[in-house]
C-alpha cells in the first residue's frame, strides 16, 4: 500500500497540537468591544484593498467581524441615497481589519454603480458564536470617496448562463469577463490573469483598445485559468483588469478568486471516537528499585490496521441527475448550468467543461488532498501569514474552502465502494514518550488503540461556482495513545489509566 497516505493519522495529531501558542485567545464570555480608529484610506476605486485599523478585533473562530456603515451616499449625479450596510471584514490581528469586499462586482454605497462620497460613520460588530451580536462603543465619523473605477459586470464560463458573476473559478474552463468604467472614459483595457501559489506572475494577459464604457474579454476562449494541479486540491488567483483613462491616468481593479476542480471531497477537520479498544500491556513488569528510575517507551511490536473509506451518494441527486449508457453513467447535465460527471467504475470520476477543457481525478485521491489540506491549515492556525502579496492583493490562504458544510445525515444514501490503506502504531506514537517509575513501585507500558471516524464531503460546482454537497466521504482511522502505569507490587499487573474498552459508533469489534 502507499506509504504516503499513512500521513494523514501523523498529521491529525500535529493538528491537534496546532492551537498551542504564545497568544491567548479570549472566549466569547471574555471578548470587549471593538472600536475602529481608522482606515488605511478615506477614497479607493474598487478592487483596492481597504484595512481598518482598530482595538479589540479577535479572530473568527471567536467572533465573525462585520463592519457597518451608516449615513449617505452623494454620487455624481448631485443625488442623495441613504446608507445602512454591513459588509464582512477579514480579521489579521487585534488591530487590523481588512475589507475585501470593497468591490470587485459593484459599488457598496447606493443603488446602482456610481462614483461619489460616503458621509457617515463606521463601526465594527462582533457576532459571537453563541448568536449575540458586540457593537463598537462608539462609531468613527468619516467621509470615504469612491474613486472612478473599473466594475466587473460579468465573470463566468462562456457557456455558461449566470445570474452574477462567479466567484469560485473552475480549471481550465474559458471564460469570458465584462467591466464597466465608471468616472472617466477609458481609451484601453489589459486583462491579467496570475498564480502566485502556482509561482506564475503571468499566466494570461489581454490588451486592446476601448470601445466603450464596458469591454468584454474571453469571446475567443483566451482568458482561462491554469488546471488545479495534481498535488493540490485548489489554489488563489489574481485578475487584474486595468484601463487607460483619456486623462492619462491608470485605473485597475485587482482581486482574488479561489479556482478548484468540478468535484471535490471537503473535510472541515472534524473528528469522532469511534471506539476504544481494550489497553495492551507492551512491557513486562518495571521495577523502581531502590531511587526509582526513568524510563522510555519504545515500540518493539507495532500494530497494523486498515484505514478504510466509505462512499455515500444522495441517492435522490444521482436519481435525478444521472443518464446512463452501457457501463458508464454521466451526471449533472440536467442541472442549469450543470457540469456533466462520467464514471465506469464510481472511483475515477471524469468532466468536460466545453471549450476542450476536460479533466478527472479518483475519489480517493481527491479525498486526500481534502484531508490533508484541512491538517495543513490546523497546523497554521496558531500563526500570522503577512507576506506583500497578501497585504497587495488581499489574498486568503484561510478562506473557506466551501459554504457547503451542512451535514448530509437523513438523506437517502445509495453506499458506494471501499478503499482500504494502512496506517501504524509506529508512525504516530512518539519515540520520546516516558515517566518516572517511584522509588519501591513498578511499571508498565501500555497501548491503547482508537478508532476514529473522519466524515468528508463530496462537494460539487456548477458553471457558476456555486457549490452542492452530493455525498460523504467516510474515513475510518485509527491512532494509538501510550501509558505508563504505577503499581506496589507486580504481578499483578497495575491497571492502565486510559479508559476501558467501549464502542461508541457501530460496527464494532469484539476483541481488541
Amino acid at each position: 500500500m502507499p506509504r504516503r497516505n499513512a500521513a494523514l493519522t501523523t498529521l491529525a495529531i500535529v493538528a491537534s497540537l496546532a492551537g498551542c501558542s504564545n497568544e491567548v485567545v479570549p472566549q466569547a464570555g471574555e471578548v470587549a468591544a471593538p472600536r475602529v480608529l481608522a482606515l488605511s484610506s478615506y477614497e479607493a476605486s474598487l478592487g483596492t484593498l481597504v484595512e481598518i485599523y482598530g482595538e479589540g478585533f479577535v479572530a473568527e473562530d471567536v467572533a465573525r467581524p462585520v463592519l457597518r456603515f451608516e449615513g449617505r451616499f452623494l454620487a455624481d449625479d448631485g443625488r442623495a441615497y441613504p446608507v445602512s450596510l454591513r459588509t464582512e471584514a477579514r480579521y489579521v490581528n487585534p488591530g487590523t481589519l481588512r475589507w475585501d469586499r470593497f468591490g470587485p462586482f459593484r459599488v457598496p454605497f447606493g443603488p446602482g454603480d456610481r462614483i461619489g462620497r460616503f458621509e457617515g460613520t463606521v463601526a465594527v460588530e462582533l457576532e459571537l458564536q453563541d448568536g449575540r451580536t458586540l457593537p463598537s462603543e462608539e462609531p468613527l465619523p468619516l467621509t470615504f470617496v469612491v474613486a472612478p473605477s473599473l466594475v466587473v459586470e460579468e465573470l463566468q464560463p462562456t457557456r455558461a448562463s449566470c445570474a452574477g458573476p462567479a466567484r469560485r473559478a473552475l480549471g481550465g474552463a474559458p471564460y469570458r469577463m465584462s467591466v464597466r468604467a465608471i468616472g472617466f472614459v477609458p481609451e484601453s483595457f489589459t486583462y491579467t490573469i496570475a498564480s502566485p501559489a502556482l509561482g506564475l506572475d503571468t499566466v494570461v494577459q489581454v490588451r486592446h483598445e476601448a470601445l466603450g464604457q464596458v469591454d468584454t474579454v474571453g469571446d475567443r476562449g483566451d482568458f482561462r485559468f491554469p488546471d488545479v494541479p495534481s498535488d493540490m486540491p485548489y489554489y488563489y488567483a489574481q485578475v487584474v483588469v486595468e484601463a487607460v483613462g483619456t486623462d492619462g491616468v491608470t485605473r485597475r481593479n485587482v482581486f482574488a478568486i479561489g479556482v478548484r476542480r468540478p468535484i471535490e471531497v471537503y473535510y472541515n477537520g472534524n473528528v469522532r471516537i469511534a471506539e476504544f479498544y481494550a489497553p495492551q500491556p507492551v512491557s513486562g513488569c518495571i521495577a523502581g528499585g531502590e531511587a526509582g528510575r526513568d524510563v522510555t517507551y519504545s515500540e518493539s511490536r507495532s500494530d497494523t490496521r486498515r484505514r478504510r473509506t466509505a462512499v455515500s451518494w444522495n441517492e435522490s441527486w444521482l436519481r435525478t441527475h444521472t443518464v446512463t449508457e452501457g457501463s458508464s453513467r454521466t451526471v449533472g447535465l440536467s442541472e442549469t448550468n450543470g457540469v456533466g460527471f462520467a464514471t465506469t467504475d464510481g472511483e475515477l470520476v471524469r468532466w468536460e467543461l466545453g471549450g476542450g477543457s476536460s479533466g478527472s481525478i479518483g475519489l480517493g485521491e481527491a479525498a486526500k488532498l481534502g484531508f490533508e489540506a484541512e491538517f495543513r491549515r490546523a497546523t497554521q492556525r496558531s500563526r500570522e501569514v503577512e507576506n506583500s502579496v497578501d497585504r497587495e492583493m488581499g489574498l486568503s490562504e484561510s478562506e473557506t474552502t466551501t459554504n457547503t458544510e451542512a451535514s448530509t445525515e437523513g438523506l437517502t444514501v445509495d453506499r458506494g465502494g471501499t478503499l482500504e490503506t494502512e496506517v501504524s502504531s509506529t508512525e504516530t506514537i512518539s519515540r520520546d514518550f516516558g515517566g518516572t517509575i517511584i522509588a519501591g513501585t513498578y511499571g508498565v507500558f501500555y497501548r491503547q488503540t482508537l478508532r476514529l471516524l473522519r466524515r468528508g464531503l463530496i462537494v460539487t460546482y456548477n458553471l457558476c461556482g456555486e457549490a452542492q454537497s452530493v455525498g460523504d466521504y467516510d474515513l475510518t482511522d485509527w491512532a494509538w495513545a501510550p501509558d505508563l502505569a504505577l503499581g506496589d507490587q507486580c504481578p499483578p499487573l497495575p491497571p492502565s489509566n486510559l479508559p476501558p474498552a467501549q464502542c461508541r459508533i457501530p460496527p464494532c469489534d469484539t476483541a481488541p
